[in-house]
């Protein structure tokens, strides 16, 4: 070591520099910067917020609102750090009905960009002000009136003063990708509010304000901003409420394969926020709707008790703790299921309203050829394409026979399969029964172990139904835990169980050790048990019955050539 190097010493930064760190934590990129302007004209109780943005905001970013404004003499306090009227105390921090609370947002505009702005109160008695900041630094700061209340912010040439930050800007592309996500995310949560976003001098876009029974409305247009007017059939919609809790969905069976065009949205208390787990859970949930690798569009409003969520967990406020996790998934995967439900049963009603003649039906499979080529035209499957998405065309269908011997449904509960160039049809209740009814006794023989949820699978139970069959299901690789009267979560499932069919093989377990002291899983009451009780109106998504057809002796046990004396007997 040299002896002569001095000792660093250790000194307070200046204040400037404090800010520009500030800043840089803050405000990441332009998406960043418009999420904080808009949550605080929303604060201020606005009702319109007029946006325009240059370059993607980094030549100009003006926001314009009609929120209760300020006055002159708490305007300079706006651009200090840690300024703010949402808090008081540090209690406060867990009971905001606010979005912004850190009063960091301001100051670091202002450290790091010409910034203007003009406010007028609400009471036009008292005066505003304007105040002009540089770099950090104040050139102006005058009374100001006007006819009308609010604040307009305007912030030209963003990151000048921190040059460093520029570099790390992405594409025009992708900076405007982001931009537009955060703005729609305002649009959707915000309905009552209206929105003008104008790009540059060249596009702008207009979001009406609706009542909250009308949401739909801007979520179709978020969804769909290229059509006037949007089927029905094109977003479902489903809600669930526990206690204080609710959780509400809008989600599109139709998908898309490219990411920048879905839209993916969490909301606790309007709040934006990102959650890898609950979205996972969205996709996961969906699969019988999605194919795998895909996304249509989802919506996602959870309503919490404030006291019950902390928001005080990054900078950004983009990162979200819930007390009651295990409810809020519930709540999310329940209301998910019951609009698949729902949906499946118009789908029945639908096909049970209009049925093919045996004698037709039988002509139809006489007569055709069964070419990979013509199977599009031979049968239609049941998997949902509403109007306006892209075609299932031909090639799409040998692209899925490609990965999956599943080519469809004939009906809700009867697929049809491809093997070998032969045609076979397969009961769904009869593949499950002898799926669960092998895998478990092949569990027992073996013992097996059983493998951890990433996340824990709650769902209702009625009081007493299970809990004398804990043990049991224990034994059986399902680890149960009670969350209180009405709800149980799983832990731990065997490891042929996949997870979005977990609800229904364990229900229909608790319904079978409720009426039977047998356990012989390889026996044929509890097949029989398991393909009268298996749920229908959950669909299994085709990756999923794929996934289990992959099995030789199943396949013998539940294929059925498709001929016309195995169609009389299945059918």
């Amino acid at each position: 070591m040299n002896k002569d190097r001095s000792t660093p010493q250790i000194e307070i930064l200046p204040e400037h520099i404090i800010d520009q760190i500030k800043a840089g934590e803050v405000l990441e990129r332009p998406a960043s910067l418009i999420k904080e302007l808009i949550e605080n004209s929303l604060d201020a109780g606005s009702t319109e917020i007029n946006i325009h943005l240059v370059e993607n905001g980094l030549d100009l970013l003006s926001i314009e609102d009609n929120g209760h404004g300020m006055s002159f003499e708490s305007l300079p306090y706006a651009f200090l750090r840690h300024a703010t009227s949402k808090l008081k105390t540090y209690e406060d921090l867990y009971r905001l009905h606010s979005f912004g609370f850190r009063g960091e947002a301001l100051a670091s505009v202002a450290a790091s960009a010409r910034l203007s702005c003009t406010t007028q109160p609400i009471n036009l008695d008292e005066a505003g002000g304007k105040i002009i900041i540089h770099g950090g630094a104040q050139d102006l700061l005058i009374p100001y009136r006007s006819s009308t209340h609010g604040t307009s912010l305007y912030i030209k040439d963003l990151f000048y003063n921190t040059p460093a930050r520029l570099k790390f800007i992405k594409s025009k592309v992708s900076e405007k990708s982001a931009l537009k996500k955060m703005l729609y995310a305002f649009v959707l949560s915000n309905s009552q509010t209206f929105f003008s976003i104008k790009w540059d001098e060249k596009e702008r876009e207009i979001f009406k304000s609706v009542s909250p029974d009308d949401t739909h409305k801007r979520v179709e247009q978020v969804f769909f901003p290229k059509r006037s007017n949007c089927a029905e059939s094109e977003i479902w919609n489903a809600s669930e409420f526990y206690q204080d809790y609710k959780v509400e969905v809008f989600f599109t069976p139709g998908t898309s394969t490219t990411p920048q065009y879905r839209h993916h949205y969490l909301f606790a208390n309007n709040r934006f926020f990102q959650d890898k787990s609950l979205h996972q859970s969205v996709l996961r949930t969906l699969e019988p709707i999605w194919r795998f690798g895909e996304s249509g569009h989802y919506m996602v409003k959870i309503t919490v008790p404030t006291e019950e969520v902390d928001v005080n967990v990054h900078p950004n406020k983009t990162q979200i703790k819930f007390l009651k996790s295990d409810v809020i998934y519930s709540l999310l995967v329940t209301s998910l299921r019951g609009a698949l439900k729902a949906h499946a049963k118009e789908s029945s009603t639908t096909f049970a309203n209009e049925p093919m003649k045996q004698e037709q039906f039988f002509t139809r499979v006489e007569n055709q050829s069964f070419d990979l080529m013509n199977m599009n035209s031979g049968y239609q499957t049941f998997e949902h394409r509403p109007t306006g998405s892209a075609a299932f065309t031909s090639q799409n269908h040998m692209q899925m026979q490609s990965s999956s011997p599943i080519l469809g449904f004939i009906s809700p509960s009867i697929i049809l399969v491809t093997l070998e160039n032969k045609f076979y049809i397969a009961d769904i209740k009869k593949i499950m029964a002898e799926y669960v009814s092998t895998s478990l006794a092949e569990f027992i023989k073996k013992d097996e172990l059983s493998g951890p949820l990433l996340i824990s699978e709650p769902f209702k139970v009625p009081l007493g139904k299970i809990d004398s069959h804990f043990e049991d299901l224990k034994d059986l690789g399902f680890d149960l835990d009670r969350l209180n009267s009405e709800v149980i979560a799983l832990r731990t499932l065997p490891r042929f169980v996949p997870q979005n069919i977990s609800r229904d093989i364990t229900n229909c377990l608790i319904q079978y050790f409720e009426q039977s002291k047998v356990s012989q899983f390889d026996s044929l009451e509890f097949k029989s048990f398991i393909e009268t009780r298996w749920p229908l109106d959950n669909p299994i998504a085709t990756h999923t019955l794929t996934n289990i057809l992959d099995n030789d002796y199943l396949k013998n046990l539940v294929l059925v050539l498709l001929e016309d004396k195995n169609l009389k007997r299945l059918l």
